[in-house]
């Protein structure tokens, strides 16, 4: 025992600090850090530490077992001291979550099963990183781990895997140097203790030097949660445990907004049309620090064989463009109408009974139908025009109504960024340039925190968070614009979808799905009427073209389901913008072939490399340990076959050095050893043993020879061949 204390008890303590390191994570993940924290640790160091005190495999099995139900125990009592009676409970307990699960009764995974999965399988690393040494597979399984939970519980593990990574690299150095190891030197073990302070110590001064590297890990993988979002995956997990993401998708209610979101993939509906355009559903006007909403409602129902008429500048006295006919045909059935910008006409034998809802612009449905056709009209003026309305303080208490207690410092930031702007026009896209792209916001619907209760949703957002999607960026831009008498309210609907068929020239049938809902800001412009902006990267309204470059920018013919990334970094725009209640799916800035190929390709390098990784490891670990494995289970079944267990390694060893043709053994044997002299004469004298049990007619006493047929299974083991 003396002699595996001094060569192992380095690397259990490091396996302990790797274990420990994941333990914190997972049960800061599950709210369990405030329960017994330190007989968790307690619990992981007896794991790590068995190896050192005992040697048989047998009388470890059941230790581990006693610990791993004492582990639980720990957590979950069930009001029953620790024996049969507390494990019959538990294991009912565990069952009856499992079947809950099974038939949707519960949509999360509940703390006792997660619990009793980890820990098991924390006990199975510490054996392979204690009893045989290997750290690597370990290693990679546990960053993989800390990954996943920062994907999918929007948390920071940067110093974990710091801390984890150093671990890693004391365990590879200590596999390097085992005679250090194994040295009587007192020095040794203070230089070891040094080490490790520095590593964690340098970690430390990194993460408080640079405030910035401590996000870094969350904001590297924020692409990852994003790509994930759009391809459903979130909306499936979130039945099995993670609690608290809305769905993608319209909803009435927007007196709330902020927290993160799941994309719903449904179609809603598709629209065949001869141009791409946003589809507004309704507006609203009272902003009341955490939402949106509207205080009167009054309705004007349609004259019974009348045209439904919809018309959203009713001020604009200009010329309208050419009218063009729309199909919609919807997939689900929902009593709101999506309208186009514009003049729009439907026939009552298309549409049937409606009622206009006058304070939020909302059209309701009595009997939704199957398809309508619309007649449509868009205004035609140009950005020059809308520039030449001049800037003065509205008197127009509706629509640039604000909070009481809203933060005076969100009108200083409106004021400072308009300060060098004389038009209407310009003031409002200085205020829309800023948040789209200048202001240093991330957008990501899978990171977006929820709104404290003591703070205002748009001040949160603008000064605290900068993380957000659709809602916060059209909120954000409203309130700034009211905040410096700029007449404004906030739109929601959908963004034009995904182009499914047609081509330029002809009608295009774009398909709308719950991803696709979105919301902007309306600015008023005496003369036009309302008209919409979009704050929200990666998003264009075509009411009314951009003066920058950038937002000018053609939108990709084929607009897929998936968002736009848009991080500070216009490489990888992406942005997974969408609302709580009414969210979107984005549009395509840059042209499919250097947006959509270069995001999807990096993920796509991304899963593979993962995958590659996982694979290569299990190969690695198979191709290397599986004779061991095989051995080791031949040996407790048939512990007193020596003749079938010398067979074992003599074939094993012929695949590591050939042996010729009508060669004797007890020759083959030495040419081994000479090969490998690390055998030191043991596999000749199980060669020996072998000979002349199988020629004397005589059994062996195999618990003579247990220890040679061990040492030289490892040994074969160890040969890298």
């Amino acid at each position: 025992m003396k002699e595996r204390l001094k060569r192992k008890w380095f690397f259990s303590l490091l396996s302990l600090i790797m274990l420990t390191t994941v333990a914190l994570a997972f049960t800061t993940v599950y709210e369990l850090e405030q329960v017994n924290v330190f007989y968790f640790i307690g619990i992981l160091a007896l794991v790590c530490f068995t190896p050192l005190l005992i040697k048989s495999t047998l009388i470890q099995l059941p230790f581990y077992i006693l610990i791993y139900c004492f582990g639980l125990y720990l957590y979950f009592p069930l009001q029953h001291s620790f024996g049969i009676t507390w494990y019959t409970q538990f294991i009912q307990q565990v069952l009856d979550m499992y079947l809950k699960i099974q038939i949707g009764e519960i949509n999360y995974l509940p703390p006792i099963c997660a619990l009793s999965i980890i820990l098991f399988l924390l006990i199975l690393l510490a054996i392979l990183f204690v009893q045989y040494e290997h750290w690597l597979l370990g290693y990679l399984l546990l960053v993989i781990y800390l990954l996943m939970l920062a994907v999918f519980n929007r948390l920071n593990f940067s110093n974990h895997v710091l801390a984890l990574t150093s671990a890693a690299v004391l365990f590879y150095a200590g596999k390097q140097v085992p005679n250090i190891l194994n040295s009587k030197k007192s020095w040794l073990l203070l230089f070891t203790i040094l080490l490790l302070t520095l590593s964690f110590s340098s970690s430390y001064l990194i993460l408080n030097a640079w405030p910035q590297s401590k996000t870094f890990l969350f904001n590297q993988t924020a692409p990852i949660r994003n790509y994930l979002n759009r391809q459903g995956l979130y909306q499936k997990i979130d039945q099995y445990g993670f609690e608290g993401y809305s769905r993608t998708g319209f909803s009435e209610d927007d007196t709330e907004l902020g927290g993160p979101l799941a994309d719903d993939q449904t179609i809603l509906f598709t629209a065949k049309q001869s141009s791409k355009h946003y589809w507004r559903v309704e507006t609203k006007t009272y902003y009341s620090g955490k939402g949106w909403q509207n205080t009167d409602r009054t309705t004007t129902p349609n004259v019974t064989g009348e045209p439904l008429e919809i018309n959203t500048n009713t001020d604009f006295k200009g010329t309208l463009k050419e009218s063009s006919l729309i199909t919609l045909s919807f997939k689900q059935s929902s009593d709101f109408l999506p309208y186009p910008y514009g003049n729009s006409s439907i026939p009552y034998n298309e549409i049937g009974q409606t009622e206009v809802i006058n304070e939020n612009n909302r059209v309701v449905m009595s009997e939704p139908p199957e398809s309508i056709q619309l007649t449509w009209q868009e205004p035609d003026f140009s950005k020059e025009s809308l520039a030449l309305v001049p800037y003065q303080f509205s008197q127009d208490q509706e629509a640039t109504q604000l909070p009481p207690a809203l933060s005076s410092r969100i009108q200083d930031l409106a004021i400072e960024l308009t300060s060098g702007q004389e038009t209407l026009y310009d003031k409002v896209k200085a205020i829309e340039t800023y948040l789209k792209t200048d202001g240093g916001f991330r957008y990501s619907k899978a990171d977006t925190p929820y709104t404290p209760k003591d703070e205002e949703y748009v001040d949160y957002f603008l000064f605290e968070s900068k993380v957000g999607y659709c809602d916060n960026f059209s909120s954000a831009m409203t309130v700034l614009l009211r905040s410096i008498g700029i007449p404004s309210r906030w739109a929601k609907g959908f963004s034009s979808g995904e182009l499914t068929n047609g081509s330029q020239n002809d009608y295009q049938e774009y398909t709308i799905r719950n991803s696709n809902a979105h919301s902007w800001p309306e600015v008023y412009f005496e003369g036009y009427g309302w008209i919409p902006f979009e704050p929200t990267p990666g998003f264009i309204n075509s009411v009314v073209a951009d003066i920058n470059t950038s937002d000018s920018s053609q939108d990709s013919d084929s607009t897929s389901s998936s968002t736009v990334e848009s991080t500070i970094q216009k490489d990888t725009q992406e942005s997974t913008v969408v609302s709580t209640k009414s969210t979107e799916n984005s549009e395509k800035l840059l042209d499919k072939e250097t947006t959509n190929q270069f995001g999807m390709t990096i993920f796509r390098i991304a899963g593979w490399g993962i995958s590659i990784i996982l694979l290569v490891a299990g190969a690695y670990f198979l191709k290397k340990y599986f004779f061991l494995l095989n051995f080791t289970i031949y040996r407790k079944i048939q512990p007193r076959n020596f003749i079938g267990a010398y067979a074992k390694l003599l074939r094993k060893a012929e695949r590591i050095l050939q042996r010729q043709a009508n060669e004797p053994l007890n020759l083959y044997a030495k040419r081994l050893e000479q090969e490998y002299p690390f055998f030191d004469s043991k596999f000749i004298h199980l060669t020996e043993a072998y000979e002349y049990t199988l020629y004397s007619g005589k059994k062996t006493n195999v618990a003579d020879y247990n220890g040679l047929l061990t040492f030289t299974a490892h040994q074969l083991t160890a040969i890298k061949k």
